[in-house]
């Protein structure tokens, strides 16, 4: 029997923020992706398999090819997979296509998506592009994530890793992954949320290990980085599917995240991806980095426009301007000049917020399918290193944003053993108690 997995995530940060209505959702079951039970997961030892200590986290070297990969079994990296594969064909049929909404692919015009004649003010489709909704109009849809709860957390996350440099210049080679990858750990060890492509995966696989073993959350950020509401439903599917399939083989993991690229995404590609096992995470503050001179946009914007950005965010949380919830910022490992602004900023952004993973501010400590992996949260900065055994029943309750309850049931899909539960009702509960609060005291000082 399929029971509901309501995305923790997104009601924490809605219902701290003040915004959610999850709690009047009658959210959609999903369970851990059965199209996925024959991929192949990484050798014992290549990979680590629990959060790492914080004493096995080091500055260190990658050398290219030590993990190979066979190419030949994927689609040509950043192309657009075809659907007619057998593979894929079977990811469709775990589909319930009737709650797909019948809503045409957008058109391209002049390289970005044609948004004339869609009527942005009722906005049917709920379509981000347009109108920034993040508030499915389907209710069997979580809401997307956007912001940390709190006041003063900066939900940290680069997108398009992880970055290698197609290049014989030993300078411009230098830039690539894992030299950010070290800069964070010089920093404090800092850990972030990388929403990562799936052609990029397994094209330099040794990096995206390399994060994952330095305590990064790992998100999907689809094969081909195509603007998603303009590809057909089995292009959706393909796209997540090959994402989900390197990103498996590689580091042995399932996220239950993803990022649309450019934010595009309406509700026939939520419902589509919900369905796959994920949860969208959109952003509140957008640094622009992805327009910078020299980045796969060929951008136009000079550096002193970007840190403008930043100098902004900084002074209105210092100066106690910034005091209605968290953000989470787009940022970018795409390029040596998105690299060299994340290295300029984040130690300044270290002293005005406090800075985590997207998933540790919304108190949410499972971002894959996989149960015996659990990350820190604000609630729990220290989750037991063994935190959950794939192979025994799940304790009832659990802290919020956990996946237990007191019906917590186990469901084994090939390799991968998961949990799911019954409910979230205490948890909206608390969040919906905490968001009166919030509003209270917001209107004391009104």
């Amino acid at each position: 029997m399929k029971v509901l997995w309501c995305s923790l995530a997104a009601i924490a940060i809605h219902a701290s923020v003040g915004l959610a209505d999850n709690e009047n959702r009658n959210i959609l079951a999903v369970t851990s992706p059965a199209w996925l039970a024959n991929v192949p997961t990484p050798t014992q030892g290549a990979v680590v398999t629990q959060y790492p200590k914080d004493d096995d986290i080091k500055i260190g070297s990658l050398k290219e090819g030590t993990y190979p990969i066979d190419l030949n079994k994927y689609p040509k990296p950043l192309k657009l997979p075809p659907t007619d594969h057998p593979e894929v064909q079977e990811a469709l049929k775990h589909i319930d296509w009737s709650k797909v909404p019948q809503i045409e692919p957008r058109k391209i015009k002049n390289y970005i998506v044609d948004t004339s004649g869609y009527d942005s003010k009722s906005d049917p489709d709920c379509w981000w592009t347009a109108s920034t909704c993040k508030k499915p109009k389907l209710s069997y849809i979580p809401e997307d994530i956007y912001a940390c709860p709190q006041p003063g957390q900066w939900g940290l996350n680069y997108d398009d890793g992880p970055l290698r440099i197609w290049s014989h210049d030993e300078e411009k080679k230098k830039w690539q992954e894992p030299r950010f990858y070290n800069y964070m750990v010089e920093h404090g060890k800092q850990k972030a949320t990388l929403f990562y492509i799936g052609s990029n995966v397994i094209t330099y696989p040794e990096a995206a290990q390399r994060a994952l073993s330095d305590g990064h959350t790992i998100c999907a950020h689809t094969w081909s980085h195509k603007q998603m509401t303009t590809l057909t439903n089995e292009e959706i599917v393909a796209e997540m599917y090959w994402t989900h399939k390197a990103i498996k083989e590689v580091l042995g993991i399932t996220p239950k995240c993803w990022r649309p690229p450019y934010g595009d995404v309406d509700d026939r590609v939520r419902s589509i991806v919900w369905q796959m096992g994920m949860s969208t995470i959109i952003w509140d503050q957008d640094s622009n980095d992805w327009n910078l001179y020299g980045t796969p946009a060929r951008g136009k914007v000079a550096p002193e426009t970007i840190d403008k950005h930043f100098q902004d965010w900084i002074s209105k949380r210092v100066n106690k301007e910034d005091n209605l919830h968290g953000h989470i910022t787009l940022q970018h490992e795409n390029s040596n000049s998105t690299v060299s602004m994340a290295e300029r900023w984040l130690p300044k952004v270290q002293e005005a917020f406090d800075v985590m993973p997207i998933h540790k501010c919304l108190n949410d400590p499972y971002p894959y399918w996989e149960q015996s992996w659990a990350y820190p949260t604000v609630d729990n900065p220290s989750p037991p290193l063994n935190a959950q055994d794939p192979n025994s029943p799940q304790k009832p309750g659990g802290s919020s944003g956990s996946p237990s309850t007191q019906s917590g049931q186990q469901q084994s899909v090939g390799s991968t053993t998961v949990s799911t539960t019954s409910g979230a009702e205490p948890y909206l509960r608390t969040f919906a108690l905490y968001a009166a609060m919030v509003t209270l005291t917001l209107g004391l000082f009104a």
